[in-house]
């Protein structure tokens, strides 16, 4: 997995910069921030497996409304629980709702509602323990030794933090040329985006089964 000075590296190939002579890591790092925030959007809506995840096994106390989140969580996908101790094979699928149902507590949580930004119950009279399948965000680049946080992702941010560099000094010319804009623009990133997404989809063809990738309009939620 590369490191942000591959990306910044390959940026400055477009820009005719290759001593750093002006485009310098320090300039160049604000773009490429911005070209990686673009990339980790495009992963999360396209389903790629990057960034998917599991936690693991968290703890609800008794009566607690909330779940402890991941730090890293985007949007959950689903949820299940067991009783506190107990093995794999007792796992019991959650059912999740547009807003918690109005219902006195019982032993088992039962359900489960994704809103302002947390996941929420009615609440249970045990203890319970819950795994989670989530979307996860890439971690953020800090400085140009940051990873990346995907496989040739420097293929796209590369051109992308170029594009709006040189968008950012007027060369509109050259920054239509690279930039990826979503249904406006294609450029030679959005052209390098496009192989991204397809090889990883491709790998998951080998699956047993077709996923389909996660939307949250997709996803069946019961009002209750």
């Amino acid at each position: 997995m590369a490191l942000a000075s591959v990306a910044l590296a390959s940026a400055r190939t477009y820009l005719n910069d290759v001593g750093s002579s002006i485009w310098t890591d320090a300039i160049l790092l604000p773009y490429l921030k911005e070209a990686h925030k673009d990339l980790l959007l495009v992963l999360w809506l396209n389903g790629i497996p990057v960034v998917r995840e599991k936690s693991a096994v968290i703890t609800v106390t008794a009566l607690a409304l909330t779940l402890t989140l991941p730090a890293d969580l985007l949007e959950p996908i689903w949820l299940k629980e067991r009783a506190v101790g107990e093995t794999n094979a007792n796992w019991i699928p959650m059912t999740e709702t547009d807003f918690e149902p109005d219902k006195l507590q019982d032993t088992t949580l039962i359900y489960w509602a994704w809103r302002e930004e947390a996941i929420n119950f009615v609440g249970a009279t045990t203890t319970r323990e819950v795994s989670l399948r989530y979307w996860k965000s890439i971690a953020d680049i800090a400085s140009a030794s940051s990873a990346l946080g995907f496989l040739l992702a420097e293929s796209f941010l590369g051109p992308q933090a170029a594009g709006y560099a040189s968008g950012s000094v007027g060369n509109l010319t050259l920054a239509s040329e690279l930039l990826w804009v979503n249904g406006t623009s294609v450029g030679i990133a959005g052209a390098r985006l496009d192989m991204i997404v397809r090889a990883n989809i491709k790998g998951q063809q080998n699956l047993p089964a077709r996923r389909i990738p996660y939307r949250r309009f997709a996803r069946s939620g019961l009002l209750l």
